[in-house]
């Protein structure tokens, strides 16, 4: 009790003291409050009283804005650098954020190339009966040429096939958390300053913030930061910090479903292939339609490999249907912080 008065009569100094800085009227100013400790140390600031029992807490203080996750936190006050503030989260939205899933959309591709082969019909042989001829990537069917393959060791042409690129999966259109709007619901910033013990002086048990800042300031509330298990049935605010403002670092996301694609039609894709015994796709020598299962022909005899061409005959890429993308376990707040303070709460 006999502490706990000394710290009304140190509050009751201080506030003396801005009074007379301001000309006796009370309003805020911009001139030191300065009161001496024992040693002769000055407090250019303000003196806070600090917790008897700081058995869980930190016997440091901070200031603390709260305020709705739509408001502009306001800078630290002066002295107290914006670059050490911390930013702190509450009243978390449950369900994560799950972007909505998309597909890509199917699609027909001409044959990778071709290979020619020095026996009849595409037989399997020896690595040096075959001389592949492998058309450009993203091949439109254009001609185009080669060293021309010379005739014995055009047999036979095995056509690549023509393939139906299935739908798959693209990434997320959105950002996981940002563009869907923020998870809080509320956000507050912590702003810290060098403190100084016994400028106020030792029997007060308060402590000094020498460039923290020059005055009360309205936007922030006092506090100290507890240290001890807020969700311990023993915990409890001191009496000189009853008000008790939990916040939290960040969020562990949640988890969405993956995103699937199922196909809703087949697609249709039939190429007709030409090679050429020159380079320019004028001197045809074979020709095939294939599919996604390839070709085989046996061109003209005596004739060299040169160019080859493609077309469509049918080019009708499908159809697939998204799903997935749906929360299938909720985002939880974490690195929980908890401050005492003087001011009354404002419950998040």
């Amino acid at each position: 009790m006999h502490r706990r008065v000394l710290t009304r009569l140190g509050w009751a100094v201080s506030e003396l003291a801005l009074a007379s800085a301001c000309g006796g009227t009370g309003e805020a100013c911009d001139e030191t409050v300065t009161c001496a400790g024992p040693a002769g140390e000055f407090c250019a600031g303000e003196c806070v009283p600090m917790p008897v029992d700081a058995s869980q807490v930190r016997a440091e203080p901070v200031l603390l804005w709260e305020g709705s996750i739509d408001e502009e936190p306001p800078p630290c006050p002066p002295d107290a650098s914006d670059r050490k503030a911390l930013l702190l989260y509450a009243g978390l939205d449950p369900a994560p954020g799950c972007p909505p899933c998309a597909c890509s959309q199917p699609a027909c591709e001409l044959p990778a190339g071709v290979t020619a082969s020095s026996l009849y019909m595409c037989q399997d042989g020896a690595p040096e009966t075959r001389t592949p001829f492998d058309a450009p990537a993203g091949w439109d069917g254009a001609c185009v040429d080669t060293a021309p393959i010379p005739p014995e060791q055009v047999g036979s042409i095995a056509v690549a096939p023509a393939t139906a690129v299935p739908c798959a999966p693209v990434d997320a259109i959105v950002p996981r958390s940002g563009g869907l709007g923020s998870p809080w619901k509320y956000h507050a910033k912590l702003c810290k300053g060098d403190f100084q013990a016994g400028a106020c002086g030792d029997a007060s048990g308060d402590v000094c913030f020498p460039r923290f800042h020059k005055r009360p300031t309205p936007a922030f509330k006092r506090c100290v930061e507890a240290t001890a298990d807020p969700e311990s049935p023993n915990f409890k605010c001191p009496d000189e910090y009853l008000e008790e403002h939990t916040w939290f670092l960040g969020h562990d996301d949640g988890l969405c479903s993956p995103c699937a694609c199922t196909p809703t039609e087949p697609s249709v894709c039939d190429a007709l292939v030409s090679t050429y015994a020159d380079t320019a796709c004028g001197q045809e020598i074979a020709s095939v339609i294939v599919n996604d299962d390839g070709g085989c022909t046996d061109p003209s005899a005596g004739f060299p490999l040169g160019s080859v061409r493609a077309e469509w005959v049918t080019n009708v890429p499908g159809a697939c249907e998204a799903s997935g993308g749906e929360p299938v376990r909720d985002r939880k707040p974490v690195y929980r912080r908890t401050y005492c303070c003087i001011e009354e709460a404002i419950t998040p």
